[in-house]
C-alpha cells in the first residue's frame, strides 16, 4: 500500500509521469522520524534509471520528542544547502498533509557512504577497526571542520522559523526552556532524581550567551555519512535544530564521544583525539575559545538523558521493559550527570547491561 501511495505522490511531486517505486526498506525504525528508502524506477528519454530517495515521516504515538517537526527538519535541509558549505542531503519535495501516509513526510536524496556503529560502540565494531590512527585521526578532523562551518550559519532568512522569542530573549534561554517544557512532558509528575537535579543547574548557571547561529541539534560523528576517501559526504538526523552559540553542538559532540566509547565500555581506538586535542582543534578552526564547555557538556548529557529516560517509558510501553527498571537514570547518560554533579555514581542498571550484552551477541552472530 505504501509503494502504491508513494509512486502516485512522488510522480506528482517530482514531475516524472512514468515513476514507479520498485523497491521499499526500513532500515531504522526509530521513535524520533520514522525513514523509508524507496528505489524509483522511470523512464527518461526511453532508457530506464533507477534512483534511491529517502523518505522522512513524522513519528505518530509514541514519540521521543513532544512536538516532532519533520517538515521543519526538511526546511532546516534545504536552509543549509543554500547557506554554508555542509554537506546536506537534497530536499526534493515536501507534504504537510498527513492524509497521504497518515502523517506529514518529506522526500531527499540518498547519499552514499558508510556511518559509524552506534550500539555496539564503534570503537569496538565495525570499520572504524580497518582504519588506521591517521585515517581516524582524518575522521574525527573531517568531522570537527564540518561541525564549526555548522557553528557559523547565522539563524535568519530561510531559517528565521528556528528563533521563538516566547520561550526568552536569547537562543539558549529558548533551548533551555524548551527542554524544561520537554523534561517536565517526559517526567509525567515523577521524580527522575538525577535528570531533575541537573534540569536545576542547567537553568540556575545558564551563561549570558546571546550568539543567534544555528545548532544542529544531534552533533556527533555517528550522524556523518562519511566517502571512502574520508571526507564527510552528508550531515544527517536533524530533528532537534535550534538557535544559540556554538558550544551547544560542541558540548553535544564531546559528550556523545564520552557517551559511545568509554560510556559503552570501549576505549576510544588509538587515531582517535582525546577532549582536550579536539576542543584545541575545534578552538583554531573557529578562531577563538571555546566557552563554559562544562555547562555545555552537562546540558547534552540532560536532553540525551530526557531522550534516555523517554525512550524507557516507551520499552515499557511497548512490553520490552519492566515497569519497575532502573533504566530511566541508570543509564550511560545518566551516570555521566551523577559524575558531572559531583554525585555518587550507582552502577549501571542490570536490564542496560543484558541490553548491551544482547547487542553483542547478535552482532557476534552476524560476523561470526
Amino acid at each position: 500500500m505504501l509503494a502504491r501511495t508513494l509512486s502516485s505522490w512522488l510522480r506528482q511531486a517530482l514531475k516524472w509521469p512514468s515513476l514507479e517505486v520498485a523497491g521499499l526498506s526500513r532500515p531504522k525504525a526509530g521513535t524520533s522520524n520514522e525513514t523509508v528508502i524507496v528505489t524509483v524506477r522511470w523512464a527518461d528519454g526511453g532508457r530506464r534509471r533507477d534512483e534511491r530517495l529517502v523518505v522522512r515521516i513524522q513519528p505518530t504515538g509514541r514519540q521521543l520528542f513532544q512536538h516532532p517537526d519533520t517538515i521543519g527538519e526538511g526546511r532546516v535541509l534545504r536552509a543549509v544547502a543554500a547557506a554554508a558549505p555542509v554537506p546536506v542531503p537534497r530536499v526534493l519535495a515536501f507534504e504537510p498533509d498527513a492524509g497521504v501516509v497518515g502523517s506529514p513526510f518529506f522526500v531527499m536524496s540518498h547519499v552514499p557512504g558508510r556511518v559509524l556503529s552506534d550500539i555496539p560502540s564503534c570503537h569496538a565494531t565495525g570499520w572504524l577497526l580497518d582504519q588506521t590512527p591517521a585515517q581516524r585521526a582524518a575522521l574525527w578532523d573531517n568531522g570537527l571542520r564540518t561541525l564549526v562551518d555548522i557553528g557559523r550559519i547565522p539563524v535568519r532568512g530561510d531559517l528565521a522559523f528556528l528563533w521563538a522569542p516566547a520561550l526568552g530573549p536569547t537562543g539558549l534561554q529558548q533551548l533551555v526552556t524548551a527542554t524544561r517544557h520537554w523534561f517536565d512532558w517526559v517526567r509525567g509528575g515523577r521524580d527522575l532524581d538525577v535528570l531533575s537535579r541537573a534540569m536545576d543547574h542547567v537553568e540556575r548557571e545558564r551563561p549570558d550567551h546571546d550568539d543567534r547561529t544555528l545548532s544542529w541539534g544531534d552533533a556527533r560523528v555517528g550522524n556523518m555519512m562519511f566517502a571512502p576517501d574520508g571526507t564527510v559526504a552528508a550531515v544527517l538526523d536533524w530533528e532537534t535544530p535550534a538557535v544559540g552559540p556554538a558550544e551547544v553542538d560542541l558540548g553535544w559532540w564531546l559528550m556523545m564521544d564520552e557517551f559511545y566509547s568509554h560510556g559503552l565500555g570501549s576505549p576510544p581506538l588509538p587515531g582517535v583525539p582525546d577532549e582536550d586535542a579536539q576542543v584545541a582543534r575545534w578552538e583554531g578552526l573557529i578562531g577563538r575559545p571555546a566557552r563554559e564547555l562544562t555547562y555545555y557538556k552537562l546540558l547534552a548529557a540532560l536532553r540525551f538523558a530526557i531522550v534516555c529516560a523517554r525512550s524507557t517509558d516507551i520499552s515499557i510501553a511497548r512490553g520490552v521493559a519492566r515497569p519497575d527498571t532502573t533504566m530511566h537514570t541508570r543509564n550511560p547518560a545518566g551516570l555521566l550527570l551523577y559524575r558531572w554533579l559531583g554525585e555518587p555514581v550507582p552502577d549501571l542498571a542490570p536490564e542496560f547491561t543484558a541490553m548491551m550484552a544482547r547487542f553483542a551477541r547478535k552482532r557476534a552472530g552476524r560476523t561470526g
